[in-house]
């Protein structure tokens, strides 16, 4: 077999393999919006990773053509290096924790073109001596890179990971069969050049949109990467000087020397790895610890800096959420023992109003009966209407202190929404108000106690009715499942609630309204919370408010 005119046609199928890899990665660059923060490190990683691919299909491409031409071999360092720069370039788009930082990292490929002039190819080593040391580190960071993919694997558990990682493989394992010290067509040199184009076809069929849009940031990949690139600086210097030793030996104080600069290089390789272990991640691991200890101190409020997205940052948000998910319970908590508090105060005072509110009542209408005159009449008649609206008013208060006992039965929430509606419209017609309905229409039946939810319904709307103050005014009425739930949402263009009343409308007794007891909102959200479900409200003043009642699918 002419092992060359295979060489050649190994370098372009190379070539072509990772140009489909790299369209494939810019064609998802593009489909991502630019305008999205939230994209904006997807895009730079991916960007990289088709840059990566681009050169090394450039450098393929080249590869073959100095084959191909016969040229000199010493232009072979440029398309090797050019290799060893598309493999770091795939490293940055996988570690680097901010990688719209990294995307300069492939023009450091306009230097390499200036191996191609004959002035500086001509002043290098015969490649053929050097060639094994590059092929070394060509291994190396292919080793890294597959490193990372199976930590990809780990991190993401997506399988199309170990198949990438397959590819690098059989790239670091022709690499280092092309590093062997042996000869071009030796053994080891076929065999490496047998498995290399293996790794690359993998690695085409293995790398998709799927696998582009996974690969997001991690401590893991930032610790594997840091580690083996340092590491790998003093096994570069000793393989240099191995090299060069063999070509042109050295004196035994120029050997001492060696040894301690790569003693020294070692240990700056273990410093700096360090260093960077101490501000990429003990330091924010201590800023979160200093906060939980803090957190008594400075109460609820505190918050950590989430601007990382590795598993630090997640931790943070995880935090975050749970200082504001502990605020609201102990918010709803104190709520919930005023609201106790207030049942039983409510109680009580009912309970003692209304017997002397009997009496009263009992006297008034032996006055209407047994006396006569206008004023008596008119006197007799604001008594009793005063006297029926304490009396509603201790019944609402007995009904708010008494636990809320549901019925469920299975039933028609948009039937319900008509009949209330229909219920209503003499005095939103009389008001010149609009009513809007919008019920999904596949909306299931699902158990429910009709006559609490009606009067939650009614509550909502006639509160609607007072926000929108007659005439303009629009009211929506909309029902719809979401996340397993069923919705019940009202929606008025009124005066909105204020924000500094936000968080005391549910308080019993609290109004803004000129009429009413304040309970009506309360009631509805301990009913909608005996069912299992929420009353949950948004409101711009001067905009209009929605109330939303969710309830569960199944009781």
């Amino acid at each position: 077999m002419d092992w060359l005119t295979y060489h050649i046609g190994e370098e372009f199928l190379i070539a072509a393999a990772s140009s489909g890899i790299a369209l494939r990665a810019f064609s998802v660059m593009l489909s991502l919006d630019r305008k999205d923060r939230g994209q904006r490190e997807q895009r730079s990683r991916v960007m990289l990773v088709g840059a990566g691919f681009l050169l090394l299909a450039v450098n393929s491409a080249v590869h073959a053509q100095i084959h191909m031409l016969g040229l000199n071999q010493n232009l072979l360092y440029q398309t090797l290096l050019g290799y060893c720069l598309g493999l770091l370039t795939l490293i940055a788009a996988i570690s680097s924790e901010k990688p719209w930082r990294r995307v300069s990292v492939p023009l450091l490929y306009m230097p390499l073109l200036l191996l191609l002039m004959p002035q500086v190819y001509e002043r290098f080593p015969i490649f053929g001596q050097f060639r094994p040391f590059v092929w070394m580190v060509i291994a190396y960071l292919s080793a890294v890179v597959c490193m990372l993919y199976v930590a990809a694997y780990y991190h993401t558990k997506l399988p199309r990971f170990l198949f990438s990682a397959l590819g690098h493989l059989f790239i670091c394992i022709s690499s280092v069969a092309l590093f062997f010290p042996s000869g071009i067509r030796s053994d080891a040199w076929v065999e490496g050049h047998l498995l290399r184009p293996v790794g690359f076809v993998i690695l085409f069929f293995s790398m998709n949109r799927t696998e582009l849009l996974n690969l997001k940031e991690s401590i893991l990949y930032k610790a594997l990467a840091a580690f083996s690139l340092l590491a790998s600086i003093p096994l570069l210097v000793f393989g240099t000087v191995v090299f060069y030793e063999n070509f042109y030996p050295m004196q035994l104080l120029e050997k001492r020397l060696i040894v301690f600069l790569l003693v020294l290089v070692t240990l700056a390789s273990a410093l700096v790895f360090g260093l960077g272990m101490v501000l990429r991640l003990i330091r924010p691991i201590l800023e979160l610890k200093e906060t939980v200890e803090h957190v008594a101190e400075e109460g609820l409020n505190r918050q950590i800096n989430t601007q990382r997205g590795d598993e630090i940052g997640k931790l943070s948000h995880a935090f975050n959420d749970m200082m504001v998910k502990l605020k609201n319970s102990f918010a709803e908590r104190e709520r919930l023992s005023r609201l106790a508090a207030t049942g039983q105060l409510a109680a009580t005072l009912a309970h003692e109003i209304k017997n002397p509110l009997n009496a009263i009542g009992g006297a008034a209408q032996y006055i209407g009966k047994n006396f006569r005159g206008s004023l008596i009449r008119e006197f007799v008649r604001v008594i009793n209407d005063e006297t029926m609206r304490i009396n509603k008013l201790t019944s609402n208060l007995l009904n708010f202190s008494k636990p809320i006992k549901t019925e469920p039965a299975p039933g028609d929430l948009n039937l319900l929404v008509n009949d209330t509606v229909n219920l209503l419209k003499q005095e939103y017609e009389g008001q010149g108000i609009r009513i809007r309905t919008f019920l999904d229409a596949t909306l299931p039946e699902f158990p429910f106690d009709h006559n609490q939810v009606k009067q939650v319904l009614l509550n909502l709307l006639l509160n609607s009715f007072d926000a929108v103050d007659g005439r303009g005014g629009e009211v929506t009425v909309s029902t719809a499942t979401q996340n397993g739930t069923v919705v019940l949402s009202v929606k008025d263009n009124g005066k909105g609630i204020r924000p500094e009343d936000m968080e005391d409308i549910f308080n019993p007794f609290f109004t803004t309204k000129t009429r009413g007891t304040g309970l009506g909102l309360a009631i509805s959200k301990k009913t909608a919370r005996e069912h299992g479900g929420d009353m949950l409200v948004e409101s711009e003043a001067g905009k209009g408010s929605v109330f939303t009642l969710v309830l569960p699918k199944s009781s």
